[in-house]
């Protein structure tokens, strides 16, 4: 998830630095390498995104396995207290 999310947003940078250097009327040579740093700088930010991700969804993967189902909670009597 790391790496698709990062090679995702890299693309996704390089393909808008393209498109608004053209419209802005930049020299080839100038858009060329703003749209590579943009590349690199989408790809860490993607890659830290996707790194958040994982662990988000890790943490309630565990958290998950850990909570008892529905029929462990039905299994399992309660601390009732007879009143006479």
């Amino acid at each position: 998830m790391t790496q698709l999310s990062g090679v995702t947003c890299g693309l996704v940078v390089f393909s808008a630095m393209i498109i608004c250097g053209l419209v802005a009327g930049n020299p080839v040579e100038v858009i060329i390498l703003r749209a590579v740093g943009g590349l690199f700088g989408g790809l860490m930010l993607g890659m830290l995104a996707g790194w958040l991700g994982t662990l988000v969804v890790q943490e309630n993967v565990d958290a998950a396995a850990d909570s008892p189902t529905a029929d462990e909670i039905s299994e399992t009597p309660g601390d009732v207290t007879e009143v006479s």
